[in-house]
C-alpha cells in the first residue's frame, strides 16, 4: 500500500474546503499530526541511543583557577578540544563545572564562574557525568549498562542524591539516571575566510560557533611557506594574540576558539604578512535536557538506552509520514479542525464550519465502538509493540541486578 505524503494530505483537505488558503491547509494538517503524536507512545517514536563515557583526563599538569572568573590556565597540560562538555573540579569543595570552551592546551573555560578560593598549582580533574540527550528526544523508556548486566533507576531526583553524596564523592558503576539541567550550547555559524591584507593562498574556515556573542577572528602570517612550516598568529576580536603557532603539515583542522577551525591546504605556500578575518555568528540554542549518572564513572564505558523522540513537524524538510499512519485519518483530523474553525472575520465567514460536522468527523475519529479510525491505528501499533500487557514478577521489578543473581542466574533457575 503507498504512503500517503503531507503535500497528498493537505491538498485533499483544500479539496473539500476550497475556501481555505493552502497555507491554512497545510497548518491544519500540520496540527493534526502533532495532536496525533501525543495520544500515545507510539511504536515509531522509539529510538535507540547511548552515552559514552569517555576515560577521565589524564594528561598531566597542574591549573590555575581565579574566583568569579571563568578561565582556567593550565601548566603543563595537554588540553584538547575533546574535553568540551566534560565536567571540571578540584577537590570536593565546589560545585562541578563543565568545561565550555577550548583555547589550547593550557586553556579552557567553564560554563560559570568559579566559585572557590583563588588557587593555582592544583591538581584537576575532569571526567564526564552529565550527558547530554539526542536533540529528539522527549522520554526514556530504559536504560542499560550492558558491562554489569542490570539497567538504571529513571526516578531519582537530584535532591534525593543530594541527601546520600552531595559531594558527589561516590565513583564507580553508575546505577542512577536524574535530570540535572537543560544545555544552553550556541550553534553559530563560522563565516569563510576574507582576506584584508596581501594576495596570497588562503587557509578555510570551518566548525560551528559556541559563543553567546557575535565575534570576528583575525590571522596574520609570520613565517611564510608550505603548511607544516609556515606559522601564523590570531586572536578574537581586540584581545592578544595568540603567536608563533604552526600550520598543520598533515592539512587538517586546527581549533582557534569557541568551535571555530582553520585548515591551511597542503602543497601550497602561504605568504609572511598575510592577513584575513573569519566573522562569526551567534546563534542560541534551545538546548536539550542533560542528565547525570552516579556514581560517577571515569573509564570509558557505555551505556545503552531506548527513548520516545519527538518526531518533526510534516512541513519540515524531509519530514515523511510515519508507517502505519494512513492519510486519511489526518484528512479527517484536520477537517474536524476546520469545521471548528468560524473563519478569519464576522464578513468572511467559513463556509465549513458547523458544529454538526466536526461532531461527524471527531465521532470517525473515536466512537464508542471502538472502532474508530485512531482506536484501529491504536490497535495496530500494538501489533507491533505491546503496552497495554506486562507480567510483573518481584524478583524482576528491581531497576538493577537482582539480589539472586544476574539475568543468567534467573535463566536457569526455576522462582
Amino acid at each position: 500500500m503507498a504512503q500517503d505524503t503531507y503535500t497528498e494530505v493537505w491538498n485533499k483537505v483544500l479539496l473539500r474546503c476550497p475556501s481555505l488558503s493552502p497555507k491554512l491547509a497545510q497548518d491544519f494538517v500540520v496540527n493534526a499530526f502533532r495532536r496525533l503524536m501525543e495520544i500515545r507512545r507510539w511504536a515509531w517514536l522509539v529510538e535507540f541511543g547511548q552515552f559514552i563515557n569517555p576515560p577521565a583526563y589524564s594528561g598531566g599538569g597542574t591549573v590555575s583557577v581565579t574566583q568569579n572568573s571563568t578561565t582556567v590556565t593550565g601548566s603543563g597540560t595537554t588540553f584538547t578540544s575533546s574535553l568540551v562538555g566534560q565536567q571540571f573540579r578540584i577537590g570536593q569543595n565546589t560545585p562541578i563545572y563543565t568545561i565550555a570552551s577550548f583555547t589550547s592546551a593550557t586553556q579552557i573555560d567553564l560554563d560559570s564562574v568559579w566559585g572557590g578560593l583563588t588557587q593555582s598549582g592544583a591538581q584537576p580533574t575532569i571526567y564526564q557525568c552529565f550527558f547530554p540527550v539526542p536533540s529528539d528526544f522527549h522520554q526514556f523508556i530504559t536504560f542499560w549498562d550492558p558491562a554489569f548486566n542490570w539497567q538504571l533507576f529513571l526516578d531519582v531526583q537530584q535532591s534525593e542524591i543530594n541527601i546520600w553524596d552531595a559531594q558527589r564523592a561516590n565513583l564507580g558503576n553508575a546505577f542512577v539516571v536524574s535530570f540535572r539541567d537543560y544545555t544552553t550550547s550556541q550553534v553559530g555559524v563560522v563565516e569563510p575566510v576574507i582576506q584584508s591584507l596581501g594576495t596570497g593562498n588562503s587557509p578555510t574556515s570551518g566548525g560551528t560557533y559556541t559563543a553567546p556573542n557575535d565575534a570576528i577572528f583575525t590571522l596574520e602570517i609570520t613565517t611564510g611557506g608550505i603548511a607544516g612550516v609556515a606559522r601564523y598568529r590570531w586572536k578574537k576580536n581586540n584581545g592578544s594574540y595568540t603567536s608563533n603557532v604552526l600550520t598543520n603539515g598533515a592539512g587538517t583542522a586546527q581549533t582557534l576558539q569557541d568551535g571555530v577551525t582553520v585548515t591551511f591546504p597542503l602543497i601550497v605556500s602561504y605568504t609572511l604578512g598575510d592577513i584575513w578575518v573569519i566573522d562569526c555568528t551567534a546563534i542560541p540554542n534551545p538546548g536539550v535536557p542533560r542528565y547525570e549518572l552516579w556514581p560517577h564513572q571515569t573509564t570509558n564505558h557505555v551505556y545503552g538506552f531506548l527513548y520516545e523522540k519527538r518526531y518533526p513537524d510534516l512541513n519540515d524538510a524531509n519530514t515523511v509520514i510515519p508507517n502505519f499512519i494512513r492519510g486519511d485519518v489526518l484528512m479527517e483530523m484536520a477537517l474536524e479542525e476546520v469545521a471548528l474553525w468560524p473563519g478569519p472575520s464576522t464578513d468572511k465567514p467559513n463556509p465549513y464550519y458547523s458544529l454538526q460536522a466536526a461532531s461527524y468527523h471527531q465521532n470517525n475519529l473515536r466512537n464508542a465502538r471502538g472502532n474508530g479510525m485512531i482506536d484501529v491505528l491504536e490497535v495496530q501499533d500494538d501489533n507491533v509493540w505491546e503496552q497495554n500487557l506486562s507480567y510483573l514478577y518481584p524478583a524482576l521489578s528491581w531497576a538493577m541486578a537482582t539480589p539472586l543473581g544476574d539475568s543468567r542466574w534467573l535463566q536457569s533457575h526455576a522462582i
